[in-house]
């Protein structure tokens, strides 16, 4: 479809997230309940995920389990204990080593890797040639996984999907005059910030040079998407029911399709009782 573009704006600080991760040492865990702390690091945000690393020597050393901070408050990280299911590996002995004080934990894992979900292909140049810090999979990729799940509607399970395949680190999607940037894993919004202004043509599901995205005969996601940005604010609304930004959306949202339902039926009555 046409996109005509009113006005675009960068700034220093759009998507400015870190790139290369962040370090800290665990301060204090519980196994139990599979919960730590660690000391708070400048980069730092809720809904991060992470990864525990024990060093064995300067040249040794493995990845335990994943992490997601849960909070950051009096100079603490609050997180909680992922398993990291890539590792298995039936065929080969198993570690029998744990998370302990002390232990590496790691912040922003693949935060430089990014998939960019964009309304058409003139907004996904621009972001994605501003941005050349980060290395953008393109979504054509995304557009093939959404094919072999038989989803022309993506679901939030395709994300993940899309993500631990390709080792992603975030997504962000431009969403009318916003770009809102999630971490991939926990689906938690990282940042907000607006871009530009636009009107409401788009391309669906979001802009990809696969023509054709294969359906299932049934079950979720099966159906064509119809509409853009209420679908994905939906979708992110999920893991983040407290962002004030987005619960003004979805009623903002909510308000002009009871207005326009409002207006279509007053038409609609009206060349009745002209005819």
């Amino acid at each position: 479809m046409r996109y005509i573009l009113i006005s675009f704006f960068f700034s220093s600080y759009l998507l400015a997230l870190i790139v290369e991760p962040i370090h800290t040492r665990i301060s204090a865990i519980n196994l139990e309940d599979k919960i730590l702390e660690a000391e708070a690091i400048k980069g730092a945000q809720v809904g991060m995920y992470g990864v525990i690393v024990k060093h064995f020597n300067d040249k040794h050393a493995t990845a335990l389990s994943w992490v997601e901070v849960t909070g950051i408050k009096e100079g603490k990280i609050h997180a909680k204990m992922i398993p990291i299911y890539a590792l298995e590996q039936s065929a080969l002995p198993a570690g029998t080593w744990v998370s302990d004080v002390g232990d590496e934990l790691v912040l922003g894992y693949n935060y430089h890797r990014a998939l960019l979900i964009a309304p058409n292909p003139s907004v996904y140049k621009k972001v994605t040639q501003y941005h050349k810090e980060k290395k953008w999979v393109h979504p054509d990729i995304f557009a093939a996984v959404l094919s072999t799940n038989g989803h022309p509607t993506p679901l939030i399970e395709d994300f993940s999907n899309m993500c631990r395949v390709n080792n992603i680190g975030v997504i962000s999607f431009v969403i009318d005059s916003s770009i809102l940037t999630l971490d991939c894993h926990s689906f938690k919004i990282l940042s907000n910030k607006k871009t530009l202004q636009q009107n409401n043509e788009v391309q669906l599901p979001f802009y990809t040079r696969v023509t054709n995205i294969e359906s299932n005969w049934f079950g979720k996601g099966n159906e064509e998407l119809n509409e853009y940005g209420f679908y994905y604010i939906n979708l992110i609304a999920d893991n983040n029911p407290d962002n004030e930004w987005i619960q003004n959306y979805q009623k903002t949202h909510y308000k002009k399709n009871i207005l326009g339902q409002w207006i279509q039926n007053t038409e609609s009555n009206l060349t009745q009782k002209t005819q």
